[in-house]
């Protein structure tokens, strides 16, 4: 019972350091696109209580092996190691002292090895004291933290320090206040094997710092604790991959390595004994080896996808533990892809992995494999925080979401595997709200026989985040002419009287956002909309009368005139004249005057260019004068600017203005065979 309890204290102790043994070349990247210092160094502090009662709960010394464990793993360049031993004294310390010398590493592990354990313990003094330590590393390009192993609270017992219990306490609560302004973190652990341990100080000294709290008395833990500590601090997971017991005799394990893009693989051994021999078959050269009494350590840099054959001989019953830790030289980066983030809108999110060393994004699929990302969104103000699942989709991921509320929000991308995670930078979106607007559509129209008319005011408004409306009639000038009301999103107008009237509505946002715009309402009455149709027919048919009235078949000349020059003012006589109308073809109006010039007719008688003749309906001649002339249809005279029709074997008779000239006029018919005596040619001239 004695050894199991003491192999369980020794596994517990030699894996707590591989919460770290990564932690410079898994650097925890908290940035932005291309705003991250990659190269970012660690710096651990490891404050370790050496007090009397130690013996008992380590009694080989494992809290030694931790802190050489953890030099042996880390990247040396970027590593930078403290400590303080403390009981009630500080007995030992040592500031941050970076690893790339080989001998500061073994002078780090001599000091260590060599601590001695007595007197009683004053928590807050040795915590004080790493503070001290830690705060020399923040602002350097390092992220410091640090690890307080103890067994039990403050206890001066008999021992006079000049300091008390409370005193103790006050350090505790300074060093959580720096630590909170410095920003790093405190993880406490503590080992509990009489029940001593104040668990419920080592919590509080975890929570308020952000770091995290383990009491352990069992190894059946440890897998659990790992992971979370692992998360949150060395973005990487230890994967177990074997378990045996030891036969005395060489035994395999194979060990997988499931893509090409670990910068190193480290191998761990845990054994309660030290393993008598340990053999590693792999193509890469430049595996190193370190052994110790409580781990076997294997680190292979850059190696390949495929399997790892690992041999091992063991003491007999012996429990060997074999873990794989794969280091990855990568960070997450996360952007927004949509052009801009409207509130209500799909906001479009992006996140992938670069490689830390060619600063260009990871290819590698088998990377991505089984790979979950989440985007976390917090609500500044009300602290809430929203996940959304992301899209895999090979070599990155994708993911949208809609901001419901304005204001500020934090997000962040977080992504999960088998055998790592990375979460980017936080970045900070500030969501506007945008007020509603009008469509552009002010225009009603409704009628007043058709009674209430049911409108939707998402015709006349709309809101650019996609919110639901609320709305109000705040004035309205009615003229007694309609009624409104509202209901919803929905108002009724219900017409009294024909005629034009307005509203003014204001539309709010569920935050306020308002717009408040005019509708203009047409009241018509069927009435109105009949005469307006019958209006509209009249004027049809007028236009097609018109239309009719100047394409319908125009009359032509028809028949022929005889005119007979009863006496003139010249004494001549003028034979009989005759003009045969037809020839005159498509004119429609033709003036005595030019009769009388087509057949030489020379007597001065100017007004006969104001006697009008003109082809009417059905073989009819109309005439017109207007002139002082005597004009005469038979016995019945023609006053000036009326009109007469001659029919066939009418006679008109002309008295001219010089009381003298006379003529009689005969309109005849053209019988088919007679032949006009008119000179054709003198007709055409």
């Amino acid at each position: 019972m004695y050894r199991r309890s003491i192999f369980k204290s020794m596994i517990f102790l030699l894996t707590t350091c591989l919460l770290f043994l990564t932690s410079s070349s898994l650097i925890p990247i908290r940035t932005s696109l291309a705003q991250a210092d990659s190269a970012q160094g660690i710096d651990a502090v490891f404050v370790m209580d050496v007090s009397y009662s130690m013996n008992e709960t380590d009694k080989e010394g494992i809290a030694s092996e931790v802190v050489n464990m953890f030099m042996d793993m880390s990247d040396s360049e970027r590593t930078r190691i403290g400590f303080v031993a403390y009981n009630d004294r500080i007995v030992a310390s040592e500031p941050l002292t970076s690893l790339a010398e080989p001998r500061q590493k073994e002078k780090l592990k001599r000091q260590i090895s060599s601590l001695r354990r007595y007197g009683y313990t004053d928590l807050g003094l040795g915590l004080k004291k790493g503070a001290e330590i830690a705060g020399k590393g923040t602002g350097q390009g390092h992220k410091p933290f640090i690890i307080l192993l103890s067994d039990g609270g403050t206890d001066f017992g008999n021992t006079y320090t000049g300091r008390t219990i409370a005193d103790s306490n006050q350090d505790v609560e300074r060093v959580i206040q720096q630590a909170n302004k410095q920003g790093y973190r405190i993880y406490t652990i503590g080992l509990n094997h009489d029940g001593s341990v104040n668990e419920k100080q080592l919590k509080t000294i975890a929570a308020k710092t952000g770091g995290t709290s383990y009491v352990t008395t069992s190894a059946e833990e440890l897998p659990d604790i790992f992971n979370r500590i692992f998360a949150d601090q060395i973005q990487s997971v230890l994967v177990p991959i074997a378990a045996l017991t030891a036969t005395g005799g060489m035994q395999e394990v194979k060990v997988p390595l499931p893509n090409s893009s670990m910068s190193e693989a480290n191998l761990i051994l845990l054994s309660q004994s030290p393993l008598l021999e340990s053999q590693l078959y792999n193509s890469t050269k430049n595996a190193r080896f370190y052994k110790s009494g409580k781990y076997t350590l294997m680190k292979i840099p850059e190696p390949r996808k495929g399997e790892l054959l690992l041999k091992f001989r063991g003491m007999t019953g012996d429990v060997v533990k074999v873990n794989l830790l794969g280091s990855y030289n990568m960070r997450a980066v996360g952007e927004l892809t949509s052009k801009e983030a409207t509130k209500g809108l799909p906001t479009a999110f992006a996140a992938r992995l670069y490689s830390l060393s060619n600063k260009q994004p990871l290819e590698d699929k088998d990377v991505y494999m089984d790979v979950q990302a989440e985007l976390v969104i917090t609500n500044r103000q009300t602290k809430q925080k929203e996940r959304v699942q992301m899209t895999n989709n090979g070599t990155g991921f994708s993911a949208e979401h809609r901001f419901r509320t304005s204001g500020k929000y934090d997000w962040t991308v977080v992504m999960n595997g088998p055998h790592f995670f990375r979460e980017t930078a936080g970045s900070m979106l500030e969501i506007v709200n945008k007020a509603p607007v009008l469509s552009g559509q002010n225009q009603i129209g409704i009628v007043k026989e058709d009674g209430e008319a049911k409108l939707n005011f998402g015709d006349y408004f709309t809101d650019p985040n996609g919110d639901q409306l609320t709305y109000k009639i705040v004035s309205s000038d009615h003229k007694n002419r309609m009624e409104a009301r509202v209901d919803g999103a929905t108002f009724y107008l219900s017409p009294l009287h024909s005629g034009s009237s307005e509203i003014t509505v204001t539309a709010t946002d569920p935050e306020g956002g308002t717009v408040t715009g005019k509708l203009y309402v047409k009241i018509s009455s069927v009435w109105e909309r009949y005469w307006i149709i019958g209006g509209c027919a009249l004027a049809a048919l007028i236009a097609l009368f018109a239309l009719y009235v100047l394409l319908r078949p125009k009359p032509t000349f028809t028949g022929r005139l005889e005119g007979f020059f009863l006496n003139t003012a010249s004494g001549n006589e003028v034979p009989v004249k005759y003009w045969p109308l037809t020839s005159f073809g498509k004119t429609r109006k033709v003036s005595l005057q030019q009769l009388f010039a087509r057949l030489d007719v020379n007597e001065p008688l100017p007004e006969a260019a104001h006697i009008l003749f003109e082809a009417g309906k059905n073989g009819t001649l109309r005439i017109k004068h207007r002139t002082n002339c005597t004009v005469a249809k038979g016995r019945t005279p023609i006053k000036p600017n009326d009109t007469a029709t001659l029919e066939y074997n009418d006679k008109l008779y002309i008295t001219f203005e010089d009381g003298i000239t006379e003529i009689e006029l005969r309109f005849k018919a053209v019988k088919q065979g007679a032949v006009s005596y008119a000179d054709s040619s003198a007709m055409s001239r």
